[in-house]
């Protein structure tokens, strides 16, 4: 091969190799693009994921009540579901036993034999002759027996009594002036008590909003009023009802045992809190704009008595104020349910923490003496720290044995304190009239909205959890009378 020959070979193919170069250049740059587009893809597609599963954390939970889960709307004034385990979920709407079996179907219990409540007896007697044939047309007479039918009714517009009261007025020798009164004369306004208390009743038992209030009494009272009448109403009832609302707080304070929950409820559309404390003969409703330990402060008293036991979820705030606790079996006991049907790992441990609170309820049952109720627990702790000793991978087991592992020295003092429940189910189960009532309401408008819907509410809470008529006693004290 000459020289040129092979000049003009090695030009040709440093050519082609500078063109090969070039190739693989614009080949990598092109995965390179492609290869961040799809990273990009990717972490699109991971926060869409992330956004889905957190929606999805609302309606499928250990702590998400049956009226919730299956997608219904989220409740105003509620937070996005709490998250580790010293932040329980406020809302266990549900409430409830955790082994009691659920059953929503309405009507009687299969086989249950019904009854029909014998009528009173007639206070007129309407005989009716005359009848007509549908077929011939005809207009009957002289009826040869008779069919009866008793009807009760009520009259419409209801019968109102109006009365003027003629209020002695008095001078006294040292100079002060009296007026007479009589209990069924209000100091204020000119509707009297059992219309005010039909009026609280309905707002706060019947849950009926005030310009509905205002209609009704247009329609069956045939007396026209404003909305602004219902609501100054309910204030007035508020106002008699305050003193005996302080007087719940004040034993509420002196309780051995106080259960203790909270739950959203908006004022004015700014988040706060329906607080309820629950005892054996008080309910206590306090609403905030705080969900911290100062709320507890503020209503328990700076110096809570030592011996005293709170029983509550997780929520941080309680260890904060107090240090004798009983946590909440029935909110651990469904999560131990919730992760065991997701995770083969978490099935045992289930098993164990619903045998071991079976058996610790059944011990307390049969009244054991103080030594045996001490040995009790400490076999139980040992129990407790077995099972959190043990290895776990999966990260929501994990997440379980960090909330025991938190509550270590609080899920057992029902154990040895009588008196105290497992559960705070007694709180949720009062809470759930405050939960109704801001679906109802939406929210509270003001400061004085406020006292008034903590007021009557508590008043009615605690004369049924006493076992007391609600109507009767607030007819008794709006009348002056004396209330028990």
């Amino acid at each position: 091969m000459s020289l040129g020959s092979r000049g003009s070979t090695e030009s040709t193919d440093s050519v082609i190799r500078t063109d090969d170069s070039s190739l693989l250049r614009q080949q990598l740059v092109i995965k390179e693009l492609e290869n961040r587009f799809l990273r990009r893809q990717i972490t699109a597609k991971q926060q869409e994921i992330e956004q889905l599963e957190a929606r999805l954390k609302q309606y499928e939970n250990p702590n998400t009540p049956p009226s919730k889960q299956g997608g219904a709307a989220k409740s105003p004034g509620k937070d996005d579901q709490d998250g580790d385990e010293d932040e329980e979920s406020e809302e266990d709407d549900a409430g409830g036993d955790p082994d009691a079996a659920s059953d929503s179907s309405p009507g009687r219990s299969e086989g249950h034999e019904g009854t029909t409540r014998p009528p009173p007896e007639p206070e007129e007697t309407i005989r009716v002759d005359q009848g007509y044939c549908p077929d011939c047309e005809q207009i009957l007479s002289n009826p040869e027996n008779y069919v009866s039918q008793t009807v009760i009714d009520v009259p419409l517009p209801v019968p109102t009594t109006v009365v003027k009261y003629e209020l002695g007025k008095h001078h006294c020798s040292c100079g002060n002036e009296a007026v007479a009164e009589h209990p069924d004369c209000p100091k204020k306004g000119r509707f009297g008590p059992n219309i005010m208390a039909q009026t609280a009743l309905s707002r706060f038992h019947q849950r009926l909003p005030n310009r509905k209030q205002a209609e009704l009494f247009d329609r069956e009272h045939d007396h026209p009023v404003s909305h602004r009448t219902i609501y100054n109403l309910t204030k007035r009832v508020a106002d008699r009802l305050r003193p005996a609302y302080n007087d719940v707080k004040e034993k509420v304070r002196e309780s051995e045992v106080v259960y203790c929950d909270e739950t959203g409820f908006p004022v004015d559309g700014e988040q706060h809190w329906a607080w309820t404390f629950v005892t054996d003969d008080e309910v206590l409703f306090w609403v905030d704009e705080s969900r911290g330990s100062q709320v507890l402060e503020d209503v328990l008293g700076e110096e809570f008595a030592e011996d005293s036991t709170l029983s509550c979820d997780g929520w941080s705030a309680y260890s904060s104020y107090h240090t004798k606790l009983q946590r909440c079996w029935a909110h651990l006991l469904r999560e131990a349910e919730y992760v065991a049907e997701r995770y083969e790992e978490a099935e045992r441990l289930s098993e164990e923490l619903h045998a071991l609170h079976d058996d610790l309820t059944t011990f307390v049952e049969g009244e054991p003496s103080a030594s045996a109720r001490e040995q009790k627990r400490a076999e139980a702790s040992l129990h407790l720290e077995g099972l959190i000793r043990e290895d776990y991978e999966v990260r929501e087991v994990q997440q379980l044995i960090k909330k025991i592992s938190n509550g270590l020295g609080h899920w057992l003092t029902f154990v040895t304190e009588p008196g105290v429940d497992s559960t705070n189910n007694r709180t949720e189960r009062a809470l759930r009239e405050q939960v109704v009532l801001r679906k109802m309401f939406r929210t509270l408008r003001s400061a004085e909205g406020v006292q008034i819907h903590e007021t009557i509410t508590t008043m009615l809470a605690t004369w049924k959890q006493r076992g007391l008529d609600p109507p009767e006693q607030l007819q008794s004290i709006l009348g002056g009378r004396e209330l028990r």
